[in-house]
């Protein structure tokens, strides 16, 4: 069977800024995910000597650009239908961060970062609720700068803990290890998004005991 994960990898290689535009792209829209495989492929050296620090690069434009982007959606639509429409299709959770994120805007920011699909919302809350831009933009660039070597180093020990299944028949294939990562990856994502919906619901009880 074709190997679908080598493939694109090897193509990639051959069309170096083909490759970093559509990680540009596909990172603004899916975060941690197609950092993730990014940085396997570089891992994998198919972006050759400079893969990493150009995929470092890459990945901190691409968040940049994404932190801008949903900010100034949220905030351009607060009072326009279609930003009402975007607004009452956030993850429950969102009220209970926009209610916190003038105290709290770095923690959230940085911790949205790490959770699967949570970016999107949080940085639309911000721009919604008008958070000061200046301190939007700074702890955007903070919470890139913290959580590109996490990913990194994360994705590097997924690889090599990984590898040796090489030898194992089932796991012959670059694809089925890829697969295998990536599961894991995303499966610690969703843990992390649990933990921090259960943190939220401890902060809005104790909320509620405080004016009870």
């Amino acid at each position: 069977m074709t190997n679908l994960v080598e493939s694109a990898g090897t193509l990639l290689g051959q069309n170096p800024l083909l490759a970093y535009l559509i990680i540009y792209l596909t990172t603004i829209f899916l975060g941690n995910i197609s950092a993730f495989a990014s940085f396997w492929i570089v891992f994998r050296g198919y972006l050759g000597p400079w893969g990493v620090p150009l995929l470092v690069f890459t990945l901190f434009c691409s968040n940049i650009t994404g932190d801008l982007m949903w900010y100034t959606l949220g905030r351009t639509t607060r009072n326009t239908r279609f930003g009402r429409w975007i607004h009452g299709r956030l993850p429950s959770w969102h009220d209970r961060v926009e209610r916190t994120l003038e105290h709290k805007g770095r923690r959230w920011i940085i911790l949205s970062k790490f959770m699967y699909a949570a970016a999107f919302p949080v940085i639309f809350s911000a721009g919604w609720v008008r958070m000061d831009f200046r301190r939007f933009i700074k702890i955007s660039l903070l919470s890139v700068v913290v959580w590109i070597p996490i990913l990194l180093g994360l994705t590097f020990g997924l690889v090599a803990g990984l590898s040796p299944l090489s030898a194992i028949s089932t796991f012959r294939d670059f694809e089925a290890i890829f697969i295998a990562g990536l599961v894991i990856f995303i499966a610690g994502d969703v843990v992390i998004s649990k933990l921090l919906a259960r943190t939220l619901d401890q902060e809005r009880e104790q909320e509620e005991e405080g004016h009870a």
